[in-house]
């Protein structure tokens, strides 16, 4: 199973992933009888031939539009290409000023739905006004069915809709149980034990810094010194958790809600600095990773598979297990459940509850997203909308979902058993899809069919499929979830965060030199000597902050727009998640998902 496969199988929070999603199916749509498959695959693929340009800028993957399933995609919906033009991995923006200066605008184009190139493209009059069709639900039922608060979130600020999204919940109120959230405190379960403790005494920040205090002096396989503690990566990567414990929540910007309906940058809040403060105490008293403050990926991910730490506070998928599982020589899909009764592996990393202080609630820091991944805008000089859009409904269905992720059933990927999708993963996972020494992308190109989902699709959530057992590596992700579910550091994605900032504002000016100014006096204040010199740091970084980042001017234009936003439609919304749809991880056989 090469690496593709395995990340793409589980990273549903993650935009680029929902594309192939391999556990992602379908329910009885590809099957010729239904009704819907009657009804939508005659109505859309029997409209009179249209054909339409292309223009995926993010996207690098060629697109080879004779692919077997790519001709069957444009057959059943009626939407032809004669070209498809994609990015070359430089910057976006730039790209597109590029196309907009040649006049070269093409009939449809792609774009991640929190790109800040919407609101040019709208301001410029080149994208058509789509409201319509998410109204007619007798010519474009499909449409307008779409839960009105996804439409609503992506409603510009002239009130009018002008992409088609993709990759949403089709039933907003029942989520997946996955969102690819898996961040938040993970413990090496056989140093835990070794220091005769137990999840449950973590539980609190006196009893985490217990923990660490107890293995400071504990030696690896290797006779090197453990190393207690670890924030991820590069970049601070788990400083969201640790500000977590703090009741600061530093995802996205960091913008906080107060009281008055106004928001304040984290680190303007007293438990930010309070946060540094405990990460310099843990750094001065050598239970902190120095290194965490620089290191490179390449070098954090030695000392992950080597086992050099007792516990890591970051986002959980470059925890060791996969690579504990290779070494103990076990297989690759072997369940959650098997390998308990085997015996879990020595070094093996569990997620647990995160640590509190006294007074203080959890923040949030993972986010669920149930309004799609990308989007598709129409030129506004398109001809013949109507067969394009018509084209775009048929691609909400399930039966279009089942072709785009699996191709026909006669490529013997899946077939359809009592309404549920059962995946042949001999196929799917082999060189005609996914599998192969090449991450599988030379097959996937000449087929020609995932990258279908990123130009129109529904989510996979509610459609029935067969799934097998999840691999025991990928389980523990999925509890590190369940558990921020428990904790209350799962959310809707904040409000602050479904903001786009102003093209030429001032939070978008200064973004750039604050992220700078954070990098560089994040490290100072991890590595600062002593308090004294501590203080010191951090006035001088609130001050760099107001001088050079400009943050009293972006915290004022952010606030009049957070002010304005939350009186629209799309700043109104609320979700009440009634229930999650549970995925197949703690089973040892297959079961029907999705219902």
């Amino acid at each position: 199973m090469n690496n593709r496969w395995k990340k793409s199988m589980i990273s549903a929070a993650a935009v680029t992933m929902i594309a192939v999603l391999a556990t992602g199916c379908g329910s009885n749509g590809n099957n010729s009888n239904t009704a819907e498959g009657n009804k939508q695959g005659s109505s859309a693929g029997t409209a009179k031939e249209t054909h339409y340009t292309l223009y995926a800028p993010t996207q690098t993957t060629p697109i080879n539009l004779d692919g077997s399933i790519t001709k069957e995609v444009m057959e059943k919906s009626g939407v032809h290409f004669d070209k498809v033009e994609i990015g070359n991995g430089g910057d976006v923006t730039q790209q597109i000023n590029l196309k907009l200066v040649g006049g070269d605008f093409p009939d449809a184009i792609i774009l991640p739905s929190d790109s800040l190139i919407w609101s040019r493209l709208v301001s410029e009059k080149k994208l058509l006004p789509l409201d319509k069709y998410f109204e007619d639900a007798a010519n474009y039922p499909n449409l307008a069915k779409i839960d009105k608060r996804i439409i609503d979130n992506w409603r510009a600020a002239d009130g009018h809709i002008y992409f088609v999204p993709s990759g949403y919940e089709p039933v907003v109120d029942e989520p997946s149980a996955w969102q690819g959230n898996a961040q938040g405190l993970w413990v090496q379960d056989s140093i835990l034990k070794k220091a005769g403790m137990k999840p449950s005494d973590l539980q609190t920040i006196d009893g985490f810094e217990k923990y660490l205090n107890a293995i400071k002096d504990f030696k690896d396989a290797q006779g090197r010194k453990m190393i207690p503690l670890s924030l991820g990566g590069e970049n601070f990567a788990g400083l969201e958790v640790v500000m977590s414990m703090f009741g600061v929540q530093s995802t996205g910007y960091g913008w906080n809600e107060q009281a008055d309906g106004s928001v304040v940058p984290d680190y303007k809040l007293p438990g930010f600095k309070q946060a540094f403060e405990w990460l310099n105490h843990l750094q001065q008293n050598g239970l902190l990773d120095p290194e965490t403050s620089f290191q490179k990926k390449d070098l954090f991910m030695e000392k992950v598979n080597n086992l050099r730490f007792g516990a890591m506070l970051f986002d959980g998928w470059d925890n060791p297990n996969q690579t504990l599982i290779k070494a103990n020589k076990l297989p690759d899909s072997i369940s959650y459940k098997a390998l308990e009764e085997k015996g879990l592996p020595e070094g093996w990393f569990s997620p647990a509850k995160l640590p509190t202080n006294p007074g203080v609630k959890l923040a949030q820091y993972a986010s669920f997203n149930p309004f799609g991944s990308s989007g598709t805008g129409v030129s506004a000089k398109i001809e013949n909308p109507d067969a394009l859009m018509k084209g775009l409904d048929w691609m909400q269905t399930q039966e279009a979902f089942i072709l785009m992720e699996y191709g026909p059933e006669s490529m013997g990927a899946y077939k359809m058993e009592n309404g549920a999708v059962v995946v042949n993963d001999d196929v799917f996972r082999g060189p005609k899809f996914w599998g192969g020494d090449n991450g599988g992308m030379t097959s996937v190109t000449e087929n020609g069919f995932w990258w279908w989902k990123n130009l129109a699709s529904v989510g996979n959530t509610h459609i029935k499929t067969m799934e097998s057992p999840w691999p025991s590596y990928n389980a523990m992700l999925y509890k590190a979830e369940e558990i921020n579910h428990e904790q209350g550091t799962f959310g809707l994605v904040p409000k602050s965060s479904r903001i786009k900032p102003i093209i030429g504002g001032a939070v978008e000016k200064y973004n750039p030199v604050q992220s700078d100014i954070r990098l560089q006096y994040y490290a100072k204040l991890l590595l600062a000597k002593n308090d004294q010199d501590f203080e010191k740091v951090y006035n001088q970084f609130l001050n760099e902050m107001k001088v050079r980042g400009h943050d009293e001017e972006a915290i004022a234009e952010f606030n009049k727009e957070y002010k304005a936003y939350s009186e629209t439609p799309a700043g109104k919304i609320t979700i009440t998640v009634k229930r999650s749809l549970p995925r197949n991880v703690y089973n040892d056989k297959s079961v029907i998902v999705g219902e």
